[in-house]
């Protein structure tokens, strides 16, 4: 089974809003979190695994990018998967590899956190959605895929 190495450990991060944002309530705000000491995950198996991918400390991320109205139901932030979050942003950030494949060892990560099936595939459904509008914004950036 795979496996995260240590238990995450995270900073609040604070916000300072800019322009009209300042009118907004906090919680309409993205938290952003800092990864206090790194921690490494083990794809596939922790006995075998087929890569080991570390998250250093000091990265900074937002928790799930979950739409504000979807928030009722999955907040940006929950011990029950935000160490699978900060994994998952952690590849994406790096371009190292695909976002399909950021995307199933997200979901791979959930389970090993003992989220439930059910709530593991909605969370993957949700970011392979997300997926197509983060490459319409790399598009507009023109960053190549």
């Amino acid at each position: 089974m795979s496996s995260f190495t240590r238990p995450l450990i995270v900073t609040a991060m604070p916000r300072i809003p800019r322009g009209l944002a300042q009118l907004l309530p906090p919680g309409f705000h993205p938290p952003r979190w800092r990864v206090w000491l790194g921690f490494d995950y083990a794809v596939g198996s922790l006995d075998n695994p087929s890569e080991i991918i570390t998250v250093p400390g000091d990265f900074v991320f937002d928790g799930a990018t979950v739409p504000l109205p979807l928030r009722l139901f999955v907040p940006m932030a929950h011990p029950d998967y935000i160490q699978a979050a900060a994994l998952h942003d952690w590849m994406l950030s790096t371009g190292r590899w695909p976002r399909s494949y950021c995307d199933r060892v997200f979901h791979e990560a959930l389970g090993v956190l003992g989220m439930s099936r059910f709530w593991a595939g909605v969370m993957y459904g949700a970011v392979r959605i997300g997926a197509v509008r983060w490459h319409l914004g790399r598009i507009a950036r023109g960053v190549r895929a």
